[in-house]
């Protein structure tokens, strides 16, 4: 019994579905024909037993993932926790963005607290669900001094990068990416100031130990915001990310990630503003193929419309025209809405009714948006089917493994199968992700690639940085890339007015979010 579960297991981890730590999880059923019941239940002819298998903590890194990002689930009962999660897989998203705090986790220096994470996560983890958790706010104790707690830069970055692996080392095979910190290009998230420096001296501290507890985790940094410079409130994103290339920060994160909020025009036609979330995203990826980095993707791990400033009708078109256009890029990740649940629909603030649902439950006209494009993404990454051929040779069962007591497919087949014959079934035409499991990381390449030619014959080059030049880092000076408007995205006219909803997405900042 023993081998011929091992030789299940083999198979299963063979076509590569399996968490980072290694951990199967086979839901379902497994039927097989039973002459008689009685003292033996025979399998005498070749049937195939289909699982459902869920590779947990996978999120799937490309542009047309969609994922929900809801800070405020960290304040919510268990039962809120799973009403809102299921909610989110209603609509067919299988991905979402948590808080992690550390204020919150470590109150006190050595003493966690981790109750509600946990349950946050196991509950997410349970469904199957993609989790990307977003490490944040400094406990009172490890502030700068005379700094707030929260947005109080850490005092030190080893502590806060102790903290980092401690999460990963818990929820290894559960969260399947980090960001590190959020809007640090705002005072309001991160003070007293922006410090592209001081912030990539978290993500030097929090790389390392992410990746020694989980090498399978993809670490996020920037998690800017679409601001303009203002005094020392906010910093343009694309000068942030410059500042983290500038002090040696390139080896330290898999992926960007970037939130291109715009209450006022429609992500796709901001082209004609120069510091429009189109245009410093172009400007971010044109930054990072000079600095090496082009293959590495830019997540949006927010992006809302609050109904209470456009009306319902255009939360639902600007996130269908965000979300679209975000699939069409060639450089772009998953893309995660800001937020599930209106705090109070009937509110006049914006913080209160960026959800997709109603304060009463009911759904947006956004909700259904969100439900349609999901469904267009193919089969949800949290679950996939496989088939296993049984041999054509008589298997006993034991007695009792009649259809209606079998409690796990895993149990079932491990009884059945033999060792010696054991051969694994091609995927179901109707499952895309089964198929691409062998190698999604080689697939996700060759599509950026296709993507990335594509667009370099439609738009002007990206400057070009000599074999010969060093990258940037803390030591060296930076690169000669020339001085350029950002590219890439469709500009009306070339005036420089002032950006309509600038003053709004500074006042954004106010707000408690991620």
């Amino acid at each position: 019994m023993d081998e011929e579960r091992k030789c299940v297991m083999r198979q299963i981890a063979d076509r590569g579905w399996h968490s980072p730590a290694g951990k199967i999880v086979v839901a379902g059923m497994a039927t097989v024909a039973i002459s008689a019941v009685g003292a033996t239940a025979t399998v005498s002819t070749v049937r195939t037993v289909t699982m459902n298998v869920a590779p947990l903590a996978a999120i799937d890194e490309s542009s047309d993932t969609i994922g929900f990002a809801d800070s405020d689930l960290y304040g919510m009962t268990p039962a809120q926790i799973d009403a809102q999660l299921d909610q989110m897989q209603a609509m067919g998203v299988n991905n979402v963005r948590v808080m992690i705090p550390w204020a919150g986790v470590e109150f006190y220096p050595g003493y966690y607290n981790w109750s509600t994470v946990d349950y946050m996560i196991d509950a997410a983890d349970s469904r199957g669900m993609g989790v990307l958790g977003v490490i944040n706010t400094t406990p009172f104790w490890a502030t700068e001094p005379g700094q707030p707690p929260l947005s109080g830069a850490p005092a030190s970055p080893d502590a806060y990068g102790e903290f980092a692996g401690t999460v990963a080392e818990r929820y290894a095979g559960k969260v399947g990416a980090y960001e590190i910190w959020n809007e640090p290009n705002a005072y309001i998230f991160y003070s007293p100031q922006p410090d592209p420096a001081g912030y990539t001296d978290l993500l030097k501290a929090a790389y390392p130990q992410i990746k020694a507890a989980d090498p399978d985790a993809t670490v996020i940094g920037g998690v800017v915001g679409s601001v303009v410079t203002y005094g020392n409130l906010t910093m343009n994103p694309i000068d942030f990310v410059d500042g983290i290339y500038a002090a040696g920060g390139q080896p330290y994160f898999d992926a960007l990630s970037f939130h291109p909020y715009q209450y006022t025009t429609e992500f796709s036609e901001g082209g004609y503003l120069p510091d429009s979330p189109i245009n410093q995203l172009a400007a971010m990826h044109d930054l990072m193929v000079a600095n090496g980095d082009g293959d590495k993707l830019i997540w949006a791990s927010e992006y809302g419309e609050p109904s209470s400033v456009a009306g319902e009708a255009n939360q639902a078109a600007y996130l269908e025209d965000m979300l679209t256009t975000w699939r069409t890029l060639g450089y772009t990740g998953p893309a995660f809405v800001w937020t599930l649940q209106d705090r109070n629909t009937a509110s006049v603030d914006p913080e209160d009714t960026f959800g997709v649902i109603r304060s009463d439950g009911t759904w947006k006209p956004a909700a259904y948006v969100i439900q349609e494009l999901a469904s267009q993404s193919g089969t949800p990454p949290a679950m996939a089917r496989m088939a296993f051929a049984l041999p054509e040779a008589q298997q006993a069962a034991p007695a009792d493994l009649a259809a209606d007591s079998v409690d796990a497919a895993g149990q079932l087949v491990a009884t059945a199968l033999q060792p010696a014959t054991a051969t694994v079934a091609a995927p179901a035409p109707e499952t895309p992700v089964a198929a691409q499991a062998k190698d999604v990381a080689t697939h996700r390449k060759i599509d950026r690639q296709d993507r990335r030619a594509e667009r370099s014959a439609q738009a002007p080059s990206a400057p070009k940085v000599a074999a010969d030049t060093p990258r940037r880092s803390a030591s060296a000076p930076k690169a000669s890339a020339p001085k350029k408007e950002p590219a890439a995205a469709p500009k009306r006219n070339a005036d420089k007015r002032e950006h309509p909803g600038d003053d709004r997405r500074r006042d954004r900042h106010a707000g408690h979010r991620g």
